[in-house]
């Protein structure tokens, strides 16, 4: 408590001899944001070169039971503005949403070509996780990351698509 007592007073007393003499002290107030250079931004996604598919809007009914399908969609438009919360979440959450995702596969889309996509896109998004969990990951990686999931995705919507396109255009042969 002595010790305390002693760098208090020693600390006014400093304070008070630093004060003395000059009448005209001016307050300069520096507010300085620090700018994590390894902070992935909408600008930096933007630039990614990969092309990119969304899920025909006429066919949200067609495989609109498949819920985690649309939520991954939306947290991908997150992704694209920098939001990575939902891909840098616990591995075990994005475990146990994959193993939903895959379960909720409408009968309607379950080819082998879409399956095969679920699980390119399973890799990429796990993939995606495990780097956003680490400290010492470059920023170059991570966007490498993140185009690879979000071309992986672009590729399942394509492919479903193409699906129900060729279903559509499925006209049966004279005999």
């Amino acid at each position: 408590m002595q010790i305390v007592k002693m760098v208090l007073w020693s600390f006014s007393a400093l304070m008070v001899v630093s004060c003395g003499g000059d009448s005209e002290t001016q307050t300069v107030i520096v507010n300085e944001t620090k700018v994590d250079p390894n902070q992935i931004t909408s600008k930096d996604i933007e630039a990614l070169d990969f092309t990119d598919y969304m899920l025909n809007p006429g066919l949200r009914d067609k495989v609109g039971d498949w819920e985690k399908l649309h939520e991954l969609n939306t947290q991908a438009e997150f992704l694209r503005k920098g939001d990575l919360s939902f891909f840098s979440g616990s591995d075990s959450i994005v475990k146990a949403f994959v193993m939903d995702f895959k379960s909720e596969i409408p009968s309607s889309v379950k080819t082998n070509v879409i399956k095969a996509r679920v699980t390119a896109l399973e890799t990429k998004l796990l993939k995606l996780n495990g780097a956003t969990e680490l400290d010492n990951i470059s920023k170059k990686e991570l966007l490498q990351d993140i185009e690879e999931f979000l071309e992986a995705l672009a590729n399942l919507n394509l492919q479903i698509n193409k699906k129900f396109e060729k279903d559509a255009n499925n006209v049966s042969r004279p005999e």
